[in-house]
Order: C-alpha cells, then structure tokens, then sequence
C-alpha cells in the first residue's frame, strides 16, 4: 500500500484564488478519497498544503498522475507561474513488528 503526497507551496498574493480552484477540483474527485491537509509551521514562505491519497499499487498511482495530478500542473503552470510549487511524493507503508 502507498502514501501518495502532492505538496503546493503558494505565494501569500494567489492563496485565495489558488485555494477555491484547488478546493473545486477536490470535489470534482470526491470518488479519489483524497485527504487535504495545510501544513502548519511552514519552514517555507507563504502557505503550504498537501494532498494525499492512499493507493494500492504503482500502477493505481500512475492512473492518479494522469487523472488528477497533470491537470493541477497544467493549471498551476499557466494561471500562477512562479507563485505556486508543486511537488509529488511516494511513500510505502511498512508493517513495523
């Protein structure tokens, strides 16, 4: 099983308007289960949010890159260029005994 994070990192001046799109695109993918979180004493400047979902393979991750992650990219790259940051992780869940 996989934790798969999407960071945003945003300026102060495009938060709000970057929040309400993030937000909207969220409900369009409430069938993903996607978690969203902010991040709370930011060693970055401005706001930071992430979102993450949990997956069961690599290939369930790729589908999720393709069907929600490209279009944040897209969006963030055209309408907020260098004001946002976005960055993706993966993470696999161990079994600690």
């Amino acid at each position: 099983m996989f934790l798969y994070n999407i960071s945003i990192i945003m300026e102060d001046s495009v938060h709000h308007d970057l929040l309400v799109w993030i937000r909207t695109q969220l409900k369009a993918h409430e069938g993903k289960n996607i978690k969203f979180l902010k991040m709370l004493n930011s060693p970055h400047e401005g706001q930071t949010y992430c979102m993450q979902v949990t997956l069961n393979s690599e290939k369930e991750i790729v589908e999720f890159q393709e069907e929600v992650l490209q279009e944040i990219q897209a969006v963030i790259g055209a309408q907020f260029p260098d004001k946002a940051f976005i960055f993706d992780s993966t993470m696999q869940y161990i079994n600690h005994e």
